[in-house]
């Protein structure tokens, strides 16, 4: 299994003809000192990511153990952000996080956000990596959004029945949140309940 066999499983008619940029793999647990070493890579996509019209890249978690579990998985999206902001100062956390708010990373200028494909999620979930024990996340720029905002306004209920009627149903609510930190990890049940991962809070007790 790799992501691009994860991608043609998808129900998401926008995820097969992505064209996504080069990717990175953290092979290690120690992901702050591996992400370092990407620097580079990852400012380069962002840089040319509207000009080379690319939908996304992919940092590949090799380590089972970061996304074997749900709290894995809040703990592994926590140490990234932060490395994130350690490596790029474009990159914040606000202290006191509301929904209704604005919220996007930046690199290079380039405003994205990650969707996070993990081994704890069963296959209910449209997250689910079908015996793929590693994490995957996928850094979407929002210039793709811009390029297909029509087309996607258009499509979005469908999209949602689509993933109901194979038994892969998300939350449309927290979907639809204005602030994608309420959004980067998944719950699995109850399906709209938002994981405060930048608390450090346990996601079987929220």
């Amino acid at each position: 299994m790799s992501f691009d066999e994860i991608t043609r499983k998808t129900y998401c008619p926008f995820a097969k003809p992505s064209r996504m940029g080069p990717g990175i793999t953290v092979a290690t647990t120690e992901i702050e000192k591996e992400l370092a070493e990407h620097r580079d890579v990852v400012a380069e996509f962002f840089r040319t990511a509207d000009e080379r019209t690319r939908d996304g890249m992919v940092v590949t978690f090799e380590d089972p153990s970061l996304g074997a579990t749900l709290d894995a998985l809040v703990d592994l999206t926590r140490r990234f952000y932060l490395t994130l902001t350690e490596l790029f100062p474009s990159v914040y956390l606000p202290d006191d996080p509301q929904p209704d708010q604005r919220w996007y990373a930046m690199i290079e200028r380039e405003l994205f956000f990650v969707v996070s494909f993990a081994p704890c999620y069963p296959d209910t979930s449209p997250r689910h990596t079908y015996g793929d024990l590693r994490t995957y996340f996928l850094l979407q720029p929002a210039s793709t959004f811009e390029r297909n905002a029509k087309v996607i306004d258009r499509r979005r209920a469908g999209i949602h029945r689509a993933f109901t009627a194979v038994g892969k149903p998300y939350s449309a609510r927290l979907a639809n949140v204005e602030n994608d930190m309420f959004k980067a990890v998944m719950p699995i049940d109850p399906l709209d309940q938002h994981i405060p991962w930048w608390t450090g809070e346990a996601a079987d007790s929220v």
